[in-house]
């Protein structure tokens, strides 16, 4: 889904992290290595920034953990990558498939981030002529 026909509101989660606990039905060899910050996060997916490889297309088993101790698994799929070529890591999109997000779990108290507005506004990663490129 691109951003013109995008319907959920993207928010920042600044303090949210994910867990990849499967790649193609597969654990990972070292799971401490699959964990990180999510940028932002929606009912449809989240952004997240990693050094470990992804192929787009790539089904995932996911994580999400929230400031305020919920979390929640969820199935998807790997839809945009870029690629930081200053420091190497990778900004990818995840795109739920099964895991729906609720939207009780958008709380300030749970993403411990900006209004919606805020992040219209301010934030470059809303932004889609900064995202949607293969990597």
């Amino acid at each position: 889904m691109d951003a013109k026909t995008r319907t959920d509101i993207r928010l920042p989660c600044k303090a949210c992290r994910y867990e990849i606990l499967s790649v193609n039905g597969k654990e990972p060899d070292q799971p401490q290595q699959y964990q990180g910050i999510i940028e932002n996060i929606s009912k449809g997916g989240f952004r997240f920034v990693t050094s470990k490889r992804f192929e787009l297309e790539d089904r995932i088993t996911a994580k999400i953990v929230f400031t305020d101790g919920r979390s929640l698994e969820t199935f998807g799929r790997i839809c945009y990558c870029n690629e930081d070529e200053e420091n190497g890591d990778y900004a990818y999109g995840f795109s739920i498939i099964t895991g729906f997000i609720h939207s009780r779990l958008f709380s300030h108290r749970a993403l411990a981030g900006q209004s919606a507005h805020e992040l219209k506004e301010g934030d470059s990663s809303n932004n889609p002529a900064s995202r949607k490129h293969s990597c």
